[in-house]
Formats: C-alpha cells, structure tokens, sequence
C-alpha cells in the first residue's frame, strides 16, 4: 500500500533538471502545480542557467511552496538527475522534463495504477507535439491500447534504433524508490541521452517490475533545442559503453537477440554521425570507409537526406489547415475560423482534442449561418478565436457563457484570455473539471476497451 501522506511528506516527488530552459520551463512548472494529486512536491535543479530560468524558478517557488529548488552541480544531465533522486522526499518520483507539458492528472494516473498493480515503474502514453504540426499520440495501435506489463525483453527488443517498434525510452516514468535504492540503481554519468531508457533496463535486469497505461497524460515537446532531438557521436559512445557493460542474456534466447540488435543499432548510428561528418568536412573517404565497415549506415544515411528534403518542401508547401475536431454533440471547445498551421490557437485546439476533449471546427463561412452555428456551438465551455475579428460573430451564436480565447496580440473586449507560444497548454485548466473527469479515456471508451492490467 501506498503510505499516507503528511502535510509535509508527499506521495509523489516531479524531479525537474534544467539548464537554460527559460523558454519552456514556465510552461512546464505550471502543469506541474495544476496536479489534481495534490500531495507532491517539485525538486527543480538548476544546473547553472545562464538565461532567465532561475528568477522563473523562483517566481514559482514564492508562489507555491511545494517547489524545491536545488542549484546543479554541472556535472552532466545523468549525474544532476541523480541528485534530484536524492533530493526526493517522496516514496514515489516521476520525470518531468523542464520543456515538457504534465496533464492534470498525470501523477494521480500514475500513481494509482503503480498502486493497483504493485508495479516498480509506471508510466503513460504521450503525446508528441512540435511548433508546426498538430500533437501526434506516441504509442499508436492495438498492442497499446489496453493497460499492460512491459518486460525485459520487449523493452530491449523496442531500444533499437530506427526500428518498428515504439521506442519505450521515449516515455517518462514513475520510479518506486525504495526498490531503486536497495538495488543501488540510479542514473549513469557516462549517458547524456537514453539515460531514462538505460536506467529502467537496468531496473528490470534487476527484476523489477513496468506497468504501462494508454491514456496519454505526458506531452512531449519536440523542438531543434532539445537534447534528445539530435545525436552526438559522444553520446552513442556513451550508451555503446554501457551497453556493453551489460551481462549478456542466455545465448540463443529472445532477449540475447535484442541485446545484440540494440547494440548493432547504436554502432550504426555512430558510424552515421561519423560519415555526416566526415561528408561535411569533405573527408569523403572517411565517409565511404565508415558506410562501408557499416553498411546499416547507409540506409541511415539516405534516410536523413530523405527526411531532410521532406523538411524543405514541407516549408513551401505548408499553408493554413483546420484543426480537425470530435464530432460531439456538445463540444468542451469550439474552435472558429482557419488558425495558421503551428500557430499558438491551433496547438491548443489539437492537443485539446487528442487529450480527450471534443473540439469542434466552425469556419467563417459556417458562422455567418446563426442557426447552424448555434447548434455547432451548443454545450461548450471555451471558444478558441483564429482571429480577433471573429468575437463578435461566435458571442452572437453561441453566447457568452463560454470563456473567449484570442490569438497573440488580441484587444478586443469579449476576449478573456490571450494565448502565446508559452501558454496554449493552459487551456487544460480552463476547461471546467467536470469536462476533464475523464479526459484521456474518450478514445478507451469509444473502443470499448475495459481496462485492466495484462501480464
């Protein structure tokens, strides 16, 4: 059982590591403290920012006091992970990423399934979300729709990069501690990237035990700055390291094959980084000697020369799209006219809508009919603008019951709340909680899926 909380031992401890990160971290720090799970506290290590991200620390720590600062020691991102795990005064620790999104009740989610399952490490399906494309769920399909058990082996056999399978490292657990601490498992120094990833394999080598739920509660910001966004040869080199450092599984056994698939996977994507290099500085020699030891790196490499022409045509052909919304009788939001593609209204509408919420889409053309639009628009609670232009129009149809929300720069009167690159992820608060009792579980129970836990 879970040991009672105190009004000064939490149940959970969020353990936050950042460097720089004052473009995101308000954002994050925010979700955080909208827990419905009330019982937590919020080690924050600064590991020596040099931009605005300790007075943004601080501002929320004199507002709430279940923040901990921490000042970072620079020591590298695994070893200031570690110190935040030592700095947890909960039974319980969960990662959260300092450019991250938490869904209220992420912790609680968590929480209770670690409980109802006696798992050792918990955690949920995210979604994924950029600055130019709507949030995409990050563990799609059948084998993840329903609660289950993650194992060893299909925990390595899905660490090989640039496989078919959903890269379980990805997701953001939740850390019994007590286990962790009587293996003497913790973060390791050598990783800068796939430290969580190395951490949990190390934890089930161990013999402890993974538990995975469906509804996605983390969202997972993808941006050029971020670290697990790109690879360095020194980082592959590190996990390489560790990889090898592992006690090989039983010859001939599944889990010995994704061992040795894993492995082969980080020695071919650093050979890749290799030859990038080399083709950059103009060693093409280098290169080829490199694709030619690895073969595996060639198709790596005409992947990303790939990938990258898809970036620049996408750039020109991008263009204004709807958000498409839930078809619901009674929407939670409405979204009225084209927001731009990227732009802050159209995050907030589409991660609205993949969290659970029913969003519904109303053009301008689809306004200028009162009757229609006062159907379409029947039941919800918030009204997301593309433009400022259109209060007037949607207030005539719907009401003005509903919070009004408007993109960057909005003035006009009927407008309550003005969304911005930082702030799109707030509309999960203004969405009444009778509406966000069971967010995350519209897909579950459109499926007819009943949950439970599959061993």
């Amino acid at each position: 059982m879970i040991p009672a909380a105190g009004p000064d031992i939490p149940l959970v401890s969020l353990l936050m590591v950042v460097r720089n990160g004052a473009a995101h971290i308000d954002a994050a720090l925010a979700s955080a403290r909208r827990q419905t799970l009330r019982a937590i506290e919020i080690v924050v290590v600064d590991d020596k920012s040099e931009d605005a991200t300790p007075e943004i620390i601080r501002r929320h720590a004199a507002e709430d006091s279940r923040i901990v600062p921490v000042p970072g020691h620079g020591r590298g991102l695994s070893a200031v992970r570690n110190l935040a795990m030592t700095a947890a005064a909960a039974p319980f620790a969960a990662v959260l990423d300092s450019d991250d999104i938490l869904h209220p009740r992420h912790a609680e989610y968590l929480l209770e399934l670690a409980e109802r399952t006696g798992a050792d490490i918990a955690a949920a399906n995210m979604l994924s979300f950029t600055g130019d494309a709507p949030p995409q769920l990050f563990a799609p399909g059948e084998a993840w729709a329903g609660q289950r058990l993650i194992d060893r082996e299909t925990f390595v056999r899905a660490g090989r990069l640039g496989g078919s399978e959903i890269s379980l490292g990805y997701l953001k657990p939740l850390f019994r501690l007590d286990p962790l601490r009587r293996h003497g498992l913790g973060y390791d120094p050598r990783i800068r990237i796939g430290e969580d990833w190395d951490l949990v394999e190390r934890a089930l080598a161990a013999g402890l035990t993974y538990a995975y739920r469906p509804e996605p509660t983390y969202f997972y910001r993808r941006h050029p700055g971020s670290v697990s966004f790109r690879w360095r040869e020194e980082d592959l080199a590190a996990l390489i390291a560790a990889e090898r450092d592992r006690p090989a599984a039983a010859k001939g056994s599944a889990l010995a094959a994704a061992q040795h698939a894993r492995l082969a996977s980080l020695e071919a994507e650093r050979a890749h980084c290799r030859a990038v290099e080399a083709i950059k500085a103009r060693h093409f020699a280098r290169a080829a000697a490199e694709l030619v030891r690895r073969p595996a790196a060639l198709r790596l490499l005409a992947r990303s020369l790939s990938e990258g022409l898809k970036r620049r045509t996408a750039r020109f052909a991008a263009g204004a799209r709807d958000v498409e919304g839930a078809a619901a009788s009674h929407p939670v939001a409405l979204l009225c006219g084209t927001p731009e593609a990227g732009s802050p209204v159209a995050l907030a509408a589409a991660l609205l809508a993949a969290s659970g919420c029913a969003v519904r889409s109303l053009s301008r053309a689809e306004l200028a009919d009162p009757l229609a639009a006062a159907r379409a628009g029947h039941g919800a609670a918030l009204v997301l603008l593309a433009s400022e232009d259109l209060a007037d129009s949607a207030a005539y149809v719907i009401g003005e019951h509903a919070t009004f929300v408007g993109p960057p720069g909005s003035r006009h009167p009927r407008i309550e709340r003005v969304i911005d690159e930082r702030s799109f992820a707030d509309l999960l608060a203004l969405v009444p909680l009778a509406a966000l009792a069971d967010v995350g579980l519209a897909h579950h129970e459109a499926r007819g899926l009943a949950p439970g836990i599959a061993a």
